[in-house]
């Protein structure tokens, strides 16, 4: 198992919205434009009016929601003049508690332009946050640029969300793991031998991993994963997990699967090599299979 094969292009990168549903109208969002306490900013897309709310640095935006409900937040950057380069990383929190972060770059659209002004305001920029149940007071923040957001409330998703399983550029193998009538294609990652995916974003890339469980190994383990680019270290996880009951391995027969473990990270725009590797245990091994959201196409906003 020390060779390693790699792999074709993954079938389908590009860049992918989130979908949702609302109650009334399938498919649609309702944007929310008018929050207590705070001012209301025009923004024409394509000469077609957009309530935004600006955002700087030190002064969040609080949003009350109550869920459960999708948020869908557009993101556009405050840029100095036409041909800079504007960097930001928005980050939604609650109580102190990040709930998910996108950290991103633009430049300016030549699309959009304030209602009461000709300031040169950057591409959009889309990431969705599932709001659990009850009254919620979400902080949206910002480092890096002043921005400006278009909040959108749609429905809870409904069932499983259609996605678009990856197939790395590096692996060291490929292993089946079968479940039910359902046979899926996961990755082997060891300490040291990453898998390697290059993926398009602005997306949301979805990390389902197993351990790999021998015949010595007995109750509860722990592993750690971590996801990187370059040299920059994106996200690190860590499970405890035990034998699933219902899954093995179709070709690799030494080995049981654990549960299964999942974790998202936000990818921003632009084409990204994103590693994912196995930090501990550093004798053992585990599979991950990787998917993003089905791309969809949508109209500016």
């Amino acid at each position: 198992m020390n060779s390693r094969h790699r792999s074709g292009w993954m079938g389908a990168i590009a860049i992918a919205v989130l979908m949702a549903v609302t109650p009334a109208h399938a498919g649609k969002w309702d944007a929310i434009e008018s929050i207590p306490g705070q001012a209301p900013t025009s923004v024409l897309v394509d000469g077609k009016e957009r309530i935004y709310f600006r955002v700087a640095p030190g002064k969040p935006l609080v949003v009350p929601i109550d869920g459960p409900v999708r948020l869908r937040i557009v993101s556009r950057a405050e840029i100095d003049h036409p041909g800079a380069v504007a960097s930001y990383v928005l980050t939604v929190s609650e109580n102190g508690r990040e709930i998910e972060h996108n950290a991103t770059e633009s430049s300016a659209s030549d699309r959009v332009t304030l209602s009461e002004s000709r300031a040169a305001i950057g591409k959009s920029r889309r990431m969705t946050v599932d709001v659990s149940a009850g009254a919620h007071r979400l902080t949206l923040a910002t480092t890096g640029a002043a921005i400006y957001l278009r909040l959108q409330r749609g429905a809870p998703p409904r069932g499983d969300e259609p996605t678009v399983s990856l197939t790395p550029i590096d692996a060291l193998r490929s292993v089946l793991v079968v479940e039910g009538e359902k046979s899926i294609p996961y990755y082997s990652v060891w300490p040291g031998k990453p898998v390697r995916f290059r993926v398009v974003g602005p997306t949301t890339l979805d990390i389902i991993s197993r351990l790999d469980f021998d015949a010595t190994m007995r109750g509860t383990h722990s592993y750690r994963l971590r996801l990187a680019e370059g040299s920059q270290l994106l996200k690190q996880v860590e499970f405890k997990t035990s034998k699933a009951s219902t899954a093995s391995y179709s070709n690799l027969k030494d080995r049981i699967p654990s549960k299964f473990d999942r974790f998202r990270v936000v990818i921003p725009n632009g084409t990204h090599d994103i590693t994912v590797d196995l930090a501990a245990p550093a004798g053992g091994s585990a599979e991950i299979h990787a998917r993003i959201p089905q791309p969809v196409v949508g109209g500016e906003e």
